[in-house]
């Protein structure tokens, strides 16, 4: 097995990069970050693909080796030689390991192979390793030099053994771990665990069902004394309401009883009332119409009289001062008697017809005195206001008497429409009947309005108060016995004695309705026996298999363990070669079939964790030559070594440079370093 040469795409930092492998040894020295590391990875995964499954980029290969800002495709071709003859492996990757593509070319025949077992696993069926095995082996990481034991390399050992079936044990043993772990597993996991937890749950739920089916006769007791309490509650009820509808009857006749004398004391008082307005009313039937006439003939006497006295006062102050001596004019002489006798002639026929109108009772008579009287005294006005004009033109000694005159007439013409006024009244209120308080004209014409508004409001209240009396009859008035219980009394019982049932009925279907959950559950005490006897029957028989299977598994590692006893002692004196190869002197090292190494010092035994960093990481390196000889007996496999010796100082170095050139002899070998002192 040699590799040919390479090409790298696209892959971390390197890009568009050729390679040609010599058949032996292949240096290549670049200085840090070149990309030696990358470059051994790149070889790695044209076998085995990319390892993305942890999350840390430091471990996650296809997360590492993604080139930065870009989306296509990476990944490159490598061809070998393997079985003696040429292939070329060709891979990209992608986002995810389903977005990458691998092909195989048989450069012999120039077959591709595209998917199938030549291209699955290719670096397990070239190698026959695994992916951890070959890093264990023949790919030396500087930063993972420890060796595991792992089923990759006990598969190898059986297939230098010359086993037949080596895929086999590891299947055996895998099937064996997968069902021991189903049965138990850590944590109180696991069938068994799972199978004891149902145990309990079925025990715990058939006593709890044996305790609902001792419960179930308490609660019929329960309830038959509930139902009991219910059906006394539901005759008191029943009674309660009879006695209710009895007593209600009887309140209402009361109530009527009482209403009935409440109206008639009501009627008295309302008839009382008519009676008094009906005897100021004096049974006659006054209008509203007559109220009116009568307010307005009061108005007009309170206006004649004080027009009365104000000219009797003038006259009294032109009687004071005297009159002037003189003639006066003749045509104004002649005159003035004739015009004031008109005056007093029209105002006079105003006043005879409203006295003969009053007598017969028209109170609008005595509008027509009032008018007349008015009239008189406008006109006499006027013919004043003009004659006054006259005398001033006359100088006569007759002006001021002839003022005086006039006053005076004036004076009488009030006089006699106040007298007028006044009778027409007196005969009008002289029809009704007033108290002896009501002696003035708006005192009695108040009472008159009072009494008129009363009679029509009682008559109103009589008829409405009548009807209502004649309903009452109708519905019987007569007092009915008092009972021994009120409504409100009986309502409240009756209110209590509902809520107490209801609380009795509601308790009762919450017992049924358990009692009915509790049977349901006493009818699948049979199946949860049975259950319970189903999973502890399965539980032993786990428990048994469990037994087997451990007994199994325990038997195959031994005889795995007694395979790595037979290769141990070469594997040993192997390691022990290298070891002296590089430290140069005889070192006690010891191999167990774990893979740790042991160092002997004094007699004891010493881990090598006892010892500095370079000579564990010269252990290791001779660990990995040593599998390599042992492992790899037919076609040799190349060796990647990715500046192992870093940590080693000069004179380690040099005998691991010398080691390097004589295993180059047998092995192709390519080796990184990063600096010229490590060059072979």
């Amino acid at each position: 097995m040699k590799l040919i040469n390479c090409y790298v795409s696209s892959f971390g930092n390197l890009k568009d990069f050729s390679y040609e492998f010599g058949d032996k040894l292949n240096t290549v020295k670049e200085e840090n970050g070149w990309g030696k590391s990358t470059f051994a990875s790149f070889i790695k995964a044209m076998f085995y693909g990319l390892d993305d499954a942890k999350r840390a980029i430091e471990y996650n290969e296809r997360k590492r080796f993604t080139p930065w800002n870009s989306t296509e495709k990476f990944g490159g071709s490598l061809t070998f030689e393997w079985g003696g003859k040429p292939y070329k492996v060709e891979r990209f990757f992608g986002a995810k390991s389903s977005d990458d593509v691998v092909k195989l070319y048989d450069i012999n025949s120039g077959k591709t192979y595209t998917e199938g077992s030549a291209v699955e696993d290719l670096g397990k069926r070239i190698f026959s390793i695994d992916e951890e095995g070959f890093l264990s082996t023949t790919y030396f990481s500087q930063k993972d030099f420890e060796i595991k034991s792992n089923s990759s390399i006990t598969s190898k050992f059986n297939e230098v053994s010359e086993v037949s079936d080596s895929a086999a044990f590891d299947k055996a043993m895998k099937t064996l771990d997968d069902k021991i772990k189903e049965l138990k597993a850590r944590g109180d996991k696991g069938r068994i665990a799972e199978l004891k937890r149902q145990i309990i749950a079925a025990g715990d739920d058939e006593e709890r069902i044996k305790r609902s089916v001792q419960a179930i006769d308490g609660l019929k007791k329960d309830l038959e004394t509930l139902e009991e309490e219910s059906a006394a509650l539901d005759k008191n009820i029943k009674e309660l309401t009879v006695k209710l509808q009895a007593a209600g009857k009887t309140e209402a006749a009361n109530e009527r009883k009482k209403r009935y004398d409440a109206v008639n004391s009501e009627l008295s008082e309302i008839q009382s009332k008519m009676s008094a307005a009906e005897k100021t009313l004096n049974g006659k039937p006054l209008a509203v119409s007559q109220i009116s006439d009568c307010e307005r003939c009061i108005i007009n006497l309170r206006d004649v009289s004080a027009k009365e006295e104000a000219a009797i006062s003038d006259l009294a102050s032109y009687g004071e001062s005297g009159f002037a001596g003189g003639t006066a004019d003749n045509s104004a002489k002649k005159s003035a008697p004739w015009l004031r006798y008109s005056v007093i002639t029209i105002a006079g026929l105003f006043v005879v017809a409203g006295a003969a109108l009053a007598v017969l009772g028209r109170l609008w008579g005595l509008a027509l005195i009032a008018a007349g009287l008015v009239f008189g005294a406008a006109v006499a006005v006027n013919f004043i206001t003009a004659k006054n004009k006259t005398l001033r033109e006359n100088k006569g000694v007759f002006a001021l008497k002839e003022i005086y005159e006039r006053k005076s007439r004036e004076a009488e013409a009030y006089k006699d429409g106040r007298i007028k006024l006044t009778e027409g009244l007196d005969v009008f209120f002289s029809e009704f009947v007033f108290s002896a308080g009501e002696s003035a004209y708006e005192q009695k014409l108040t009472a008159l309005k009072d009494a008129l508004k009363t009679r029509e409001e009682c008559a109103a209240k009589i008829a409405k108060a009548q009807a209502e009396i004649v309903e009452l009859e109708n519905a019987g008035i007569k007092s009915a016995a008092d009972g021994t219980e009120s409504v409100s009394e009986l309502n409240d019982k009756l209110k209590i004695a509902t809520e107490w049932y209801k609380n009795k009925a509601s308790e009762a279907e919450r017992i049924k309705m358990r009692i009915n959950a509790l049977e349901a559950a006493a009818e699948t005490l049979f199946d949860t026996e049975n259950k319970k006897a189903r999973l502890k029957e399965e539980l032993a028989d786990s428990e048994k298999q469990f037994k087997i299977l451990t007994l199994t598994a325990e038997y195959l590692k031994n005889a795995d363990e007694t395979l790595k006893i037979k290769y141990r002692a070469p594997l040993q004196a192997s390691l022990n070669k290298y070891v002296k190869m590089i430290a140069g002197k005889d070192i006690a090292a010891s191999i167990d079939t774990d893979m740790k190494v042991s160092v002997n010092i004094t007699g004891a035994e010493r881990e090598t964790e006892y010892f500095s960093k370079g000579y564990r990481n010269l252990f290791e390196i001779c660990k990995r030559f040593a599998l390599t000889d042992i492992l790899f007996t037919g076609e040799k496999p190349f060796i990647i070594l990715d500046d192992p010796f870093c940590d080693f100082d000069d004179e380690k170095v040099a005998a691991a440079t010398e080691l390097i050139k004589r295993l180059s002899e047998e092995y192709q070998i390519l080796y990184f370093i990063c600096h010229e002192s490590r060059r072979v």
